[in-house]
């Protein structure tokens, strides 16, 4: 049998067997698998089939790589669709960013001419679109219009990428108030040639303005320092001089130019160097401020005894940067204080001399006096039947009397101001002191017909007295308030404890009162009211002897005058605890 006659393999296929799916319907996650598939099953058939499986696998090959065109090309819009939302969304932050940007953003042409600005413009000019199309310089200042201009002038090749400044201050147009900026432009770049510009301006208003102050204040602290009538002067950490004012050049001597930057202990002696090398090495290391005396030599030649007030200057770190030196010449004040102290101590020699003197010579008057009031009573007693010869003995005897008063009050005086003797203090009740002394004077009372009216506390006036020194004071005062008191008059003495817990004795006549002026002299040595310089208020001894006695026991006496007329004495009394035994104080 031929070839020809051979039987095809076709008639063996069933013709109503269901047809096989085409291979570009298969999966499409395998395609190649099921194209291979169909050209296996096509091989063993027969070989037309094999043609059409090659024509099918050509079909399907172009297929794949439409499909494949396609995913490439909906990945490709998918990315730039994101690509674009995101630049979208960077340009919808970007411009929120640059409107709450506080610095003014703007651009320009080549020119200068603005070509955008952010919101924050209405600052200076009113609003964004009120810049718009000016040149930058025509928003500024007059006098800084040329500063603004260079800015965008043509300049060399390397240097037109560099950052340019400029300062500036707004012109007014629609500003709430003047402002101060900072502004910076950078070049933007085309094919080397600059097409225009970049740029921001920083306010800096509250910086100038503090600025300003800071310069004002400057110039008043050295204004203040130069005019200055103390000598001041700065020096740096090492001790060298960094400044000096006008009042510190007259003093001394030397100008401001010669000394800047020089030592300062250059121009002092090794002694005094190290004197204020250690006070300034104790500044730098505890700071604060340290005054202390010295002697610095005067223009003239002479030493000055100055007092130096040091202040340790804060630099930027916190740490002393310097020292503020101010000079105080306190020559005359430590001058007169030596004059003071010599004429003390000469005061207080002469002042003993004269109490050792008193005393002398009351010891020594007291003598001869004896004799005369001894020999003047007898001769009162034997002239009894010459009235003109007792007349004469009465007199001689009351002058001796006056004169014995005298010198025993010289004498308190000297005892007083010595350190000869002693108060015995004990604890007595005042009350019955003064009433004694009360009873002594009836007969003065008597004589002028004065009513003496005692107002004494119920309670006990306790207190630790000399008894004897007390009742002399009581007696001086009683004895000045009658001696002023006029006839048939009243005096007062009353005695209570003050809230305080003092213990008060106050004397009050009806006298003339003591002048406004007087009433501390009165309790001087031998001075005596000017009312009473007709020889009425006696020695001018009494009321000295009662301050000194007073003052011994720690108390105090003073005057006043009554508003209803004539003169109070009120002897006040601590009622603290004191020694049995105190010394008289000098």
């Amino acid at each position: 049998m031929s070839a020809a006659a051979s039987p095809s393999p076709m008639p063996d296929r069933q013709p109503d067997r269901p047809r096989r799916p085409p291979p570009w319907r298969a999966s499409r996650a395998v395609p190649w698998a099921g194209a291979l598939l169909g050209l296996a099953v096509l091989a063993v058939v027969d070989l037309p089939v094999l043609r059409g499986a090659e024509l099918l696998l050509a079909i399907a090959a172009v297929t794949l790589l439409a499909w494949r065109s396609l995913r490439s090309r909906e990945a490709a819009r998918a990315a730039l669709d994101e690509a674009q939302a995101a630049v979208a969304r960077r340009e919808r932050e970007l411009s929120v960013t640059i409107k709450s940007v506080q610095d003014l953003i703007f651009r320009t042409d080549a020119r200068g001419v603005i070509s955008f600005a952010n919101e924050r413009w209405m600052a200076i000019g009113g609003s964004a679109e009120q810049v718009l199309g000016r040149p930058l310089h025509e928003l500024v200042l007059p006098e800084q219009r040329d500063a603004l201009r260079a800015l965008f002038s043509p300049d060399t090749p390397d240097k037109r990428s560099a950052v340019r400044r400029a300062q500036a201050t707004n012109a007014g147009q629609g500003a709430a108030r003047t402002r101060h900026f900072d502004v910076a432009v950078v070049p933007l770049l085309r094919d080397g040639q600059i097409v225009g510009f970049a740029g921001s301006a920083a306010d800096v208003t509250e910086r100038v303005i503090a600025q300003q102050k800071l310069q004002t204040q400057l110039k008043v602290s050295a204004l203040m320092l130069e005019i200055s009538p103390l000598p001041l002067s700065m020096l740096d950490t090492q001790g060298r001089y960094l400044s000096v004012n006008q009042a510190w050049e007259e003093f001394t001597g030397r100008r401001r130019a010669d000394v800047i930057g020089q030592a300062a202990a250059s121009y002092l002696g090794a002694e005094e160097a190290a004197l204020h090398d250690r006070h300034d090495r104790e500044l730098l290391a505890g700071g604060g401020r340290i005054n202390y005396e010295a002697s610095v030599m005067h223009r003239d030649g002479t030493l000055r005894d100055v007092r130096l007030v040091k202040v340790a200057v804060p630099g930027d770190d916190g740490r002393p940067a310097g020292i503020l030196v101010v000079l105080m010449d306190v020559s005359e004040f430590r001058a007169a204080e030596r004059a003071t102290r010599d004429a003390r101590d000469a005061a207080e020699e002469a002042s003993r001399a004269k109490s050792e003197f008193i005393a002398n010579i009351s010891h020594e008057l007291r003598t001869p006096l004896q004799s005369i009031l001894g020999f003047s009573e007898l001769g009162m007693l034997r002239a009894r039947e010459h009235e003109k010869l007792a007349s004469m003995f009465t007199d001689i005897h009351a002058s001796g009397q006056r004169m014995l008063a005298l010198v025993n009050d010289l004498l308190d005086v000297s005892k007083i101001e010595s350190t000869v003797g002693t108060f015995h203090l004990e604890r007595t009740d005042l009350r019955a002191l003064v009433r004694e002394v009360a009873h002594e004077i009836d007969p003065l009372l008597a004589a002028r017909q004065l009513r003496l009216e005692l107002k004494l506390s119920e309670l006990p006036l306790v207190a630790k007295v000399d008894p004897m020194r007390f009742q002399q004071v009581v007696r001086n005062v009683l004895a000045n308030a009658i001696k002023f008191s006029p006839f048939h008059g009243r005096i007062d003495l009353a005695g209570q404890t003050t809230p305080a817990g003092e213990i008060r004795i106050g004397v009050a006549d009806q006298g003339p009162g003591i002048p406004a002026g007087e009433i501390e002299r009165v309790f001087e040595a031998f001075v005596q009211s000017s009312l009473t310089k007709d020889g009425s208020g006696g020695t001018g001894l009494g009321l000295a002897i009662c301050r000194k006695i007073i003052e011994a026991h720690g108390g105090r006496i003073h005057a006043e005058n009554r508003p209803e007329g004539g003169a109070q004495f009120f002897i006040h009394l601590p009622a603290r605890g004191m020694t049995e035994t105190a010394p008289v104080p000098l």
